[in-house]
């Protein structure tokens, strides 16, 4: 079994802060390294406290009002549904992919070899416990199908990811519910980072990175929040996001190759997630799920989900991306990891 290190170090700031009359205030800053990327976050118990002044406050009477004054023109809505773009005949006979209420399409505008859009809902706006199980595994299947269709058709290697950008702090260009499907020749940065990295840790110690890290958070408890299927739920050491939460399978790093099981359990995960994150005042979010065609030779490689938070949308609302997040590739930590895990739990164990 690999000891995975969690390394952190601390700093201390001093200003004479003109809100208490200039008195000497020491501030501690913490940085964490994530044991396998190296990706730093910081955390300063103070920005934990204004946290409001960083995401805002739910607006859900301004979403509400925006649903209703966007829905007429959203290509993804019920009325409208028939007129986005259809696959080629040899790759999907009819088109689009349909499951339950979940419709698959092509992107307009692709972004990679196969970009596929799933309309999750017919409905133009979902709070986030709306998101059941039961949609977002129909949506999970559909992709699961066009995946089987491209592996059917091609032998080079494929690289794919599932995407969600909800609402516009999170990069939405329409409102209405949908996740995305993208598969390439080549891994994009992040995924070709995560997996050269576990390569490495697989070739320098013998055992699979993420079967590690399950063991060692299991073990300490501080971050691990529940198993659902083979699916296992924690809050990520150094985040690379507001409020992540990792959902890491246990063995499969292939999508394609996940059983209809291991869907459902990933959504059921995914459900509750969203369900955490609505109780903690937030609406808007990103997650992205990493895979790669099976190599045929261990690469220590296991499918696994990334969710954050973003911005609540209010009016005149600011981005909570800045040169931190784009320039230094680090992440300002709202909400310590082991108090988010500790406020995660409650909602799995339902």
């Amino acid at each position: 079994m690999g000891d995975i290190v969690f390394k952190c170090f601390e700093d201390t700031f001093e200003i004479l802060n003109p809100l208490s009359d200039f008195k000497r205030e020491v501030q501690r800053i913490e940085v964490r390294r994530d044991p396998l990327s190296g990706r730093t976050s910081v955390y300063n118990p103070l920005i934990e406290t204004r946290a409001k002044l960083f995401v805002g406050d739910a607006d859900l009477a301004l979403l509400r009002q925006l649903a209703e004054e966007s829905t007429a023109h959203c290509f993804f809505c019920p009325d409208n549904i028939a007129k986005v773009a259809r696959f080629p005949p040899e790759l999907v006979p009819q088109g689009t992919i349909k499951k339950g209420d979940t419709v698959l399409f092509p992107n307009l505008f692709a972004l990679g070899k196969y970009h596929a859009v799933a309309a999750v809902s017919g409905r133009h706006f979902l709070a986030l416990h709306e998101f059941t199980p039961r949609l977002i595994a129909d949506a999970l299947r559909a992709m699961h199908e066009l995946v089987a269709s491209i592996y059917r058709q091609e032998a080079a290697p494929l690289y794919a990811t599932v995407n969600a950008n909800y609402l516009f702090p999170a990069g939405a260009s329409l409102m209405h519910p949908h996740f995305q499907l993208l598969l390439t020749s080549s891994p994009y940065t992040e995924q070709a980072n995560l997996l050269r990295q576990c390569r490495d840790y697989l070739a320098d110690r013998g055992n699979a990175y993420h079967q590690d890290l399950i063991r060692t958070e299991r073990a300490s408890g501080e971050r691990y929040i529940a198993r659902i299927g083979a699916w296992h739920w924690l809050t990520a050491y150094s985040p690379s996001g507001s409020n992540e939460i990792l959902g890491i399978h246990e063995q499969c790093g292939d999508f394609g190759q996940l059983t209809d099981a291991d869907l459902a359990a990933l959504a059921e995960g995914l459900s509750v997630t969203l369900r955490v994150y609505e109780s903690l005042g937030h609406l808007s979010f990103n997650f992205t799920l990493y895979s790669r065609s099976d190599p045929g030779v261990p690469d220590g490689f296991s499918c696994l989900i990334r969710l954050v938070t973003r911005q609540n949308p209010y009016p005149n609302y600011r981005t909570d991306d800045f040169f931190l997040q784009k320039g230094l590739h680090t992440e300002v930590i709202l909400t310590l990891p082991e108090k988010l895990a500790a406020q995660a739990r409650p909602h799995f164990a339902k």
